[in-house]
């Protein structure tokens, strides 16, 4: 080998990597910003593009939706009590040249006007509001942070709160508050029940007064039921007034027609059912049958 291809040999391969590292490569879901010399001179779209080695910089920019957990953020609400927050950001970039000129940091900056806003919001927030509207204590973040970081090119999509955690003693006053109102609602629920099943028995009394058979029918199937379950031992009254049928009266009759009486009728228990002026009024009765 002569001389000259010896010395031209090292400047070839030199030319060869920055001809190698002048070719760059942009996806789709990346912005890439061109400075020559330290200025802005333009955006590089997805595909190959060339950059001047030594002259030229490239800054390669996501713009695909980036979610961020937030670090647990201790709030004091409105009403004074003291609860955690853990949360998450989901941001993207919008305007690549302002994310990039404006801002040194912008996912570090993203993540602190959230965790300011935050705490903010929620001291203006009473502790029930914030358990049970976190959908719109999160949207009113959201909000926040989103106007104030459009300076710098981003976009918040969305701000979720994933946990609020409460001291014990307040964890057991609210568990409390809640079994006071379940049996609140279980008074009102039964009392409303006891209302209707006295009406309900109060028109099926009626109902059955004015039908004795229906009354007789329901007797026989209480004894029914009764009977029906277990072994047990039931004492049912079943006696009930009844008017003398002619050929009981007639069966009564003593040999002796002047000396007629009529004996009682003997409930279950054993008891008169018939009263001393009924049973006297029969005897006359039939006194005056056999003359």
């Amino acid at each position: 080998m002569d001389p000259a291809t010896a010395m031209l040999l090292p400047l070839f391969f030199i030319l060869l990597i920055l001809a190698m590292r002048s070719v760059r490569q942009v996806n789709q879901w990346q912005v890439a910003l061109r400075f020559t010399l330290g200025k802005y001179t333009g955006r590089m779209e997805p595909g190959i593009s060339v950059v001047l080695p030594l002259f030229q910089q490239m800054v390669v920019i996501d713009t695909r939706i980036r979610n961020r957990d937030l670090p647990a953020q201790m709030v004091i609400t409105k009403d004074n009590v003291t609860a955690m927050i853990d949360a998450v950001v989901y941001y993207k970039v919008v305007d690549p040249e302002k994310a990039t000129l404006n801002v040194e940091n912008y996912e570090t900056a993203v993540r602190d006007r959230a965790k300011v806003v935050l705490r903010d919001i929620a001291g203006e927030t009473t502790l029930d509001d914030l358990l049970q509207h976190r959908d719109e204590v999160a949207a009113k973040v959201r909000l926040a942070v989103e106007q104030f970081v459009a300076q710098w090119g981003l976009h918040v999509e969305l701000i979720a709160l994933q946990d609020i955690q409460l001291p014990q003693m307040m964890q057991e006053v609210i568990a409390k508050k809640a079994i006071a109102e379940r049996e609140r609602q279980f008074v009102i629920i039964k009392s409303q029940a006891d209302v209707e099943s006295a009406k309900n028995f109060a028109e099926a009394a009626r109902i059955l007064t004015e039908s004795p058979g229906a009354m007789e029918l329901r007797r026989l199937e209480a004894l029914q039921t009764l009977t029906g379950h277990g072994v047990s031992k039931v004492i049912f009254d079943l006696a009930r007034p009844t008017e003398v049928h002619p050929a009981a009266m007639a069966a009564a009759m003593m040999d002796d027609r002047t000396n007629v009486r009529v004996e009682p009728t003997l409930n279950a228990a054993g008891q008169p059912q018939t009263s001393r002026e009924e049973m006297t009024a029969q005897t006359e009765s039939m006194r005056r049958g056999a003359r």
